[in-house]
């Protein structure tokens, strides 16, 4: 076992990826199961100029070996712990090696080193995510005060997809960005990252390497547009890792009731289909007990639970 936290070093960044590189990857490989690997990971290990501005912590231990080809001693990654601040939230989440000694003395540590950060950062509250969830985090939660707030599970299914037959839909148009963002803000009016998008916001994620037009579906009816289904390919050479996710789906309130959400749902799995994917993906609010019956009525089954935990954050003196 990788050895406890008295023959540990503690580094702190300004960018996840600064500290983590070859080392990052090999943690990753150790402490979260392939299949559950997402982009966000590989943008921690591979992609330092497409990561948000944020923070990290990091530990490394003393490696078996004592020096490296130029005599420098060696270290092995165990854990870390980062995030930056979004929509007056301070999120961080972070990885442990699981066989390391005294995994909460560890969590500990780098929640530490990360304490000017946190009493700076321009936040009201604070959250610790899980993604996966794992005892280290309970455990760090429980340590420091933080309360269940939040918890998504990630469904998967087998594509072509069974259910009922999809909507017509057809691509985004560039005329449709307006009433785009007022059906997605008045669908979710009360959704903590969702809501209150603006027409900047959307543009953002359009302007991201895997936006194409034809991958946000849009129904319409009474020459409105009803609902959309937003959806993103995962492109990676491993076949487990090539996921087609149903990013947001929206059904304008004005058309509840109307047994719109799951052929809206297939809409968006059908084009995947079509695209040559054979695996569909999609994030929901554990606690939409509605949302995730009719998922699992479309094949979909939960394949890991994602958790945060939270406090509020003392006023900057």
């Amino acid at each position: 076992m990788p050895p406890g936290p008295s023959h540990v070093t503690i580094s702190v960044a300004t960018a996840i990826t600064a500290v983590l590189g070859r080392q990052g990857r090999l943690l990753l490989s150790r402490a979260v199961p392939p299949h559950l690997l997402d982009d966000r990971f590989d943008s921690w290990a591979d992609d330092p100029a497409g990561h948000p501005p944020g923070f990290c912590a990091s530990l490394a231990c003393d490696a078996d070996t004592s020096a490296g080809p130029q005599g420098e001693r060696q270290h092995e990654l165990v854990g870390f712990l980062g995030g930056g601040v979004s929509r007056g939230r301070l999120q961080l989440d972070g990885v442990l090696d699981p066989t390391v000694d005294d995994a909460d003395q560890v969590a500990d540590r780098l929640l530490a080193a990360l304490q000017p950060a946190l009493t700076s950062a321009d936040a009201d509250r604070l959250e610790v995510w899980g993604r996966p969830a794992q005892p280290w985090h309970e455990a760090l939660a429980d340590r420091h005060g933080l309360a269940p707030v939040r918890a998504l599970h990630q469904m998967r299914c087998p594509l072509p997809a069974p259910g009922v037959g999809p909507l017509p839909s057809r691509p985004f148009q560039p005329g449709d960005l307006d009433e785009l963002v007022n059906v997605n803000n008045r669908a979710f009016v009360h959704h903590p990252d969702q809501g209150a998008k603006t027409a900047a916001d959307l543009e953002a994620a359009m302007a991201e390497p895997w936006f194409r037009p034809d991958c946000l579906r849009i129904h319409e009816r009474d020459g409105r547009i009803a609902g959309f289904c937003w959806t993103k390919i995962h492109e990676h050479p491993a076949p487990e890792r090539r996921l087609g996710e149903i990013y947001v789906i929206g059904v304008d309130p004005d058309f509840h009731g109307r047994g719109l959400g799951a052929p809206m749902t297939m809409a968006g799995l059908e084009w995947l289909h079509d695209q040559g994917l054979t695996t569909g993906m999609l994030y929901v609010e554990a606690d939409n007990e509605p949302a995730v019956r009719t998922y699992n009525r479309l094949g979909f089954t939960v394949v890991r639970t994602d958790r945060a935990w939270g406090r509020a954050l003392p006023e900057a003196s």
